[in-house]
């Protein structure tokens, strides 16, 4: 054997071992580069959308653009970073998705208006710090814009100095990508949830989704009922109106007593806690709705004190529940177990049921144990026959030791229970009832109903601060437009993590985290040495 050349042929042998790994490298990476798969194996799938936002895209009638005209720069507020970066995931996530095809995604530069595609002229897009979605038909719409403030004269008082951060969180906050701001260590606000697949997906759907000529909700007036334009925080119903909006169905009100008949563009009826009766015409104009046209109705209905209602029970609209299969008893819940009220704010909880058919409205309910908060309420459980047909359902429940008060207002505390009267156990408390569309009904669509024993379950007071409350009102709202997916997109969780130190704690972090590179470092210089020496 020649020893000679030994040390030559291992070197050939070493330089041929390094060519192969680096073709083998360069090889892999152009195949992975041509593959299109996505596999999220994230905690809460936070790179990609979620089924219920697919299932609403595959519903797009035409293209649709997503321009973005920000451009990162070093001199960009912190939050404006954090927002870049929370978008380019989520419109990752969307060019990824099955239901890309008709979505494109730009991110234009305006400084160089030369490259502007041509696909993107007739927008006339020529300001920065924008995110637009637009289509050739539907028109476009601007979902954040962001102004960089000028500066301001320290000696000019008129003009009160105002940051880029703060200017740029302001826009944020009314973009309403984000939720939950919460007043961090150095009291400024700071959000905790990311609500962009919520707000892109809305606004792509507003764009170019399907058009309904039935896009109405009509409240009812004229008998006391609260408003969908009462921004009050205890009984008005505009947080109830903002989630009907933000699904692209309009809000209005109606006076039956006054209009012969619902109009044509309503999609469903909602009487929030009337205190009056209903007379006989407007119980015909609530049935011809339902029965002729497919209507929906979603009835709230409080217990009452007034004499004059009790002479006419559920306010008149007994027959039009009697017709669905409902029984809206004149009665109060009452419950003496302290635990089924909330300690705070004294609400009273109720809570679903697992059963053999779980209802899609509470199915969520059921798998996160969310319950929902009301004032007091009255039962509204359904027939035990099946009536003209009708699908019914009982979907929330009081609690176990809970009793159904007949004759409450005469009623001492704590009262009694009559055995003849009164109802006990776990006594139903919203219901629902559907039917397919008959031969007079003039839409393929399914009529529904669902009676509340609480007109406070949908108001301001819990809609804004209980979960589960916003979830049920927002269930409904799907259900009642036949959604079978049950869009309800979570907002993703913002993990955010700060660190306050002085600047000689910072040094000697820095210190401290170079001693072991540097000891690595060191060695390596160490044995080469002695390689050498050997």
């Amino acid at each position: 054997m020649d020893f000679r050349n030994s040390s030559r042929n291992k070197r050939i042998e070493h330089w041929i071992i390094v060519i192969l790994i680096s073709s083998l490298c360069m090889g892999l990476n152009f195949f992975v580069s041509k593959l299109t798969w996505q596999i999220d194996l994230s905690k809460e799938t936070k790179y990609s959308l979620s089924r219920e936002s697919l299932a609403l895209l595959n519903k797009l009638e035409e293209p649709v653009e997503i321009i973005v005209t920000i451009k990162e720069k070093n001199n960009l507020p912190k939050i404006t970073h954090k927002f870049l970066q929370d978008l380019k995931l989520l419109l990752g996530a969307l060019e990824n998705a099955p239901t890309s095809k008709q979505i494109r995604i730009t991110y234009l530069d305006v400084d160089s208006p030369r490259n502007l595609p041509d696909y993107l002229s007739a927008f006339q897009l020529n300001e920065p710090n924008l995110i637009v979605v637009a289509s050739p038909k539907g028109g476009q719409k601007t979902l954040f814009r962001y102004k960089v403030e000028s500066a301001s004269n320290p000696y000019d008082s008129s003009t009160p100095f105002r940051s880029n951060d703060n200017a740029a969180r302001q826009a944020l906050w009314e973009s309403n990508f984000y939720a939950d701001w919460k007043e961090s260590y150095n009291g400024v606000m700071e959000p905790t949830k990311f609500r962009g697949e919520e707000n892109l997906v809305r606004s792509i759907l507003e764009i170019a989704g399907q058009k309904n000529k039935r896009n109405t909700a009509y409240f009812t007036t004229g008998h006391g009922e609260k408003s969908p334009f009462d921004l009050d925080e205890e009984n008005g119903l505009s947080a109830l109106s903002g989630i009907l909006q933000d699904r692209n169905i309009k809000v209005s009100t109606i006076d039956l007593s006054v209009s012969k008949s619902v109009p044509e563009d309503a999609i469903m009826l909602v009487i929030g806690g009337p205190r009056g009766t209903f007379q006989d015409q407007e119980v015909a104009s609530i049935q011809s709705f339902l029965n002729n046209r497919g209507g929906k109705l979603i009835l709230s209905i409080d217990p009452v004190e007034e004499l004059s209602v009790l002479d006419r029970p559920a306010f008149g609209l007994r027959s039009i529940l009697k017709e669905w299969g409902i029984r809206c008893h004149d009665m109060l819940i009452y419950d003496s177990s302290p635990e089924n009220y909330d300690f705070f704010t004294g609400s009273y909880i109720l809570r679903t049921f697992l059963q053999k058919n779980n209802h899609k409205i509470v199915e969520q309910h059921i798998r996160l144990g969310l319950s929902i908060q009301s004032d007091r309420c009255r039962p509204v459980e359904t027939l035990e026959t099946n009536v003209n047909n009708s699908t019914m359902c009982e979907i929330l429940f009081s609690s176990q030791n809970a009793l159904g008060l007949s004759g409450w207002t005469q009623r001492k505390s704590p009262p009694e229970k009559n055995e003849l009267l009164d109802l006990e156990g776990n006594i139903p408390i919203i219901s629902v009832s559907e039917k397919g569309s008959g031969k007079n009904n003039q839409t393929s669509q399914d009529t529904k109903v669902i009676v509340l024993g609480s007109s406070s379950i949908l108001s301001n007071k819990y809609l804004t601060k209980s979960s589960g409350n916003q979830l049920l009102a927002k269930n409904i709202v799907y259900w009642i437009n036949e959604i079978p997916e049950m869009l309800d997109i979570p907002p993703r969780e913002l993990n955010t993590f700060s660190i306050s130190m002085q600047e000689e704690e910072f040094q000697a972090l820095l210190y401290s985290i170079a001693i072991i590179p540097g000891f690595i470092a060191l060695s390596g210089i160490f044995v080469g040495w002695l390689r050498k020496e050997l």
